[in-house]
């Protein structure tokens, strides 16, 4: 019988105290709403009630009376010994979990360090102040259905990978809303219940849940400072995954990057073991050195081995809704159709808006890298004079965030208090398919000067509270 991980909870209730009534009852709430939303499945364990409390910060008797609430409602089930089982699910509405919950359900007066996410660029804003009105008139030409995409901007996303060194032709391009999209499509169309899914621990979260909502079996290989854990890797393939879920280029969270080398090794054993690929390259375009992004990964593999995501989302907008993915026909035909069903197309004031810009990577590319080196610079020195001694990161190839450890930390309870004092952090279980990771902090450098410098101060107080002995323990969050 499987128990929830205390992270995991603590990560899917954010905002629970801005439910009506006391403690307990805005507790109980917020668990039973996980249940009703499936988050929470039938037959699972929760916590413990004391390790609950010390992650939430609450003294043990709120969580025993939340727990009492659900066992009176009936969701659950308790026995000595044997903790709180989920026995039945609500009929309420229940709150569906998002992966960006800072995205969604930040408050003006919060102070949001959950998402690394770029404001538009100046590449953008220029084209739209360009626009005219028979500008507009073009892009509503048509009956505006497409589950395949715009044709004109396949063929632009075909020849982008073809001047990156991978020959692409405009079929092999399924045009999608986001890459969040592109990975819900792959993981619907490939996954049955309990396929085993090779993964990064750390990963992406967005794409974790995507595989978790199939009930996929999620193989994490370790990410330690000198790349993957190889020894790990293979014994997971030795279990016949169906599909292995990489980054090459600017790994999220840890922004680092594969050498020749490593690419090489790792493709080899994927051919080996008769896997496939699905490479996130959503985040390719934003390295921290000059020079154009190198090679996907399916310059190096079997053609029908491989689906290649990309997106125009981090280089321009996040609100630019256009991603891709890169395969072979065969396969994107499956996509297609389940796209068509899902939103029978994406925007094509998006995809109209997107051709134009892949005119001016150039430009755009140099914006973006000017301003990651620019606040990475500012962000390290700001650790090093406002962080404490025993912060230790490594400096990203590209990305927009540092995955910082800090020994001997619980950042699950730190992230609770900082969310109670108004300041929203992602940490590192949130990351892990085993919810590992609980010593590390991803902490955006791209967010404005004076708000890091806030929320680094908060992170370095809360600390020195969680590390102060009272009688001899370690004393609770206030």
């Amino acid at each position: 019988m499987k128990r929830i991980a205390v992270a995991r909870i603590s990560r899917l209730i954010a905002g629970w105290q801005g439910l009506p009534g006391t403690l307990p009852q805005q507790l109980g709430s917020a668990l039973g709403r996980l249940v009703a939303a499936r988050e929470l499945p039938v037959g699972a364990l929760l916590p413990s009630e004391r390790a609950l409390a010390a992650a939430l910060g609450l003294s043990r008797g709120t969580v025993v009376a939340a727990y009492g609430l659900l066992r009176d409602a009936q969701l659950v089930a308790s026995q000595q010994g044997s903790g709180y089982r989920i026995v039945a699910s609500s009929n309420s509405p229940g709150a569906v979990h998002t992966r960006l919950v800072g995205e969604v359900s930040a408050l003006p007066q919060q102070l949001d360090m959950s998402s690394g996410a770029l404001p538009a660029s100046p590449t953008l804003l220029r084209l739209l102040s360009g626009l005219q009105g028979a500008d507009l008139a073009r892009i509503v030409s048509g009956l505006g259905y497409d589950a395949y995409g715009l044709p004109e901007l396949r063929a632009a996303v075909a020849r982008y990978y073809s001047d990156l060194g991978l020959a692409t032709r405009a079929e092999q391009i399924l045009i999608t809303s986001g890459a969040q999209q592109a990975v819900w499509l792959l993981a619907n169309a490939l996954l049955d219940a309990s396929d085993a899914v090779v993964v990064e621990d750390p990963s992406y979260r967005g794409s974790l849940e995507a595989f978790r909502r199939r009930n996929a079996r999620l193989l994490g290989v370790n990410v330690t400072p000198r790349g993957l854990d190889w020894q790990q890797l293979e014994r997971h393939l030795q279990q016949r995954p169906r599909l292995a879920y990489l980054f090459a280029e600017c790994h999220n969270p840890t922004g680092r990057s594969m050498d020749q080398a490593a690419r090489q090794r790792l493709v080899a054993l994927l051919r080996q073991h008769d896997v496939l690929l699905v490479e996130d390259g959503s985040q390719s375009e934003l390295h921290a050195q000059p020079g154009l992004p190198p090679s996907p990964l399916a310059a190096l593999c079997e053609p029908g081995r491989v689906a290649t995501i990309g997106t125009m989302s981090k280089l321009f907008w996040g609100g630019l809704r256009v991603g891709w993915v890169r395969a072979e026909p065969a396969l994107l035909q499956r996509l297609a159709s389940m796209k068509a069903v899902n939103d029978l197309g994406s925007s094509r004031f998006d995809q109209r808006l997107a051709l134009e810009l892949l005119e001016s990577l150039p430009e755009a590319r140099a914006q973006r890298l000017a301003q990651i080196q620019q606040q990475l610079q500012q962000a390290e020195q700001l650790l090093r004079s406002e962080g404490g001694r025993d912060w230790r990161w490594s400096r990203p190839d590209g990305g927009t965030a540092l995955w910082i450890h800090i020994p001997g930390a619980d950042m699950v309870a730190l992230s609770e208090a900082a969310a109670r004092q108004g300041v929203l952090l992602t940490v590192g279980p949130g990351y892990s398919v085993s919810e590992s990771y609980g010593e590390y902090l991803r902490l955006p450098f791209v967010r404005p000067a004076q708000q890091l410098g806030d929320a680094v101060r908060l992170v370095q107080r809360l600390l020195a509270e969680q590390r102060a002995p009272v009688d001899g323990a370690p004393r609770p969050f206030s």
